[in-house]
């Protein structure tokens, strides 16, 4: 049982920041006037930066939200796991800038950029949330249909 809830955090989260990582490489690939190397390097730096807090509340968040939800249907958890990742992008964007404001930056331009990954991380997360989550139930036993209660030996037959 345990490993069902690791796995589906694990999964789950893995595959989104994965996308999520591809999707920056697009958009600041057609975007942004960078050679191959710095792009890679760049990548990085905004997914576990400017979007890193809101993924690491998400991750926390998914875990206890699987653990708790664990004997529920799959759709008890994709729910949970989408309000849980719409919450995480909003505290993103607070973190970041607050962190942006201790270290001196341009609070508006950190901002804009952690309100940005966010704007990318909430969406992508929300979407692979049912994909996941439906892919990983797919192999689980269901539950055994109930035995009938009726008192007539006939509808036994």
């Amino acid at each position: 049982m345990a490993l069902r809830v690791v796995r589906e955090v694990l999964v789950l989260v893995g595959s989104t920041v994965l996308v999520f990582a591809l999707v920056v490489l697009v958009i600041y690939g057609a975007f942004a006037s960078l050679e191959f190397g710095e792009l890679l390097s760049v990548v990085p730096e905004f997914v576990f930066g400017f979007a890193g807090p809101g993924l690491a509340l998400w991750a926390a968040l998914v875990a206890v939200g699987a653990a708790l939800l664990r004997h529920r249907g799959p759709w008890w958890r994709i729910g949970a796991h989408a309000l849980s990742a719409f919450i995480a992008g909003i505290a993103n964007v607070a973190i970041v800038v607050a962190l942006g404001e201790a270290s001196d930056a341009q609070g508006g331009f950190v901002g804009a950029l952690g309100l940005l990954g966010s704007a990318l991380f909430v969406p992508l997360a929300m979407l692979a949330t049912p994909i996941v989550v439906l892919l990983l139930d797919r192999g689980r036993p269901t539950a055994p249909a109930p035995l009938s209660t009726t008192s007539d030996p006939a509808d036994a037959r």
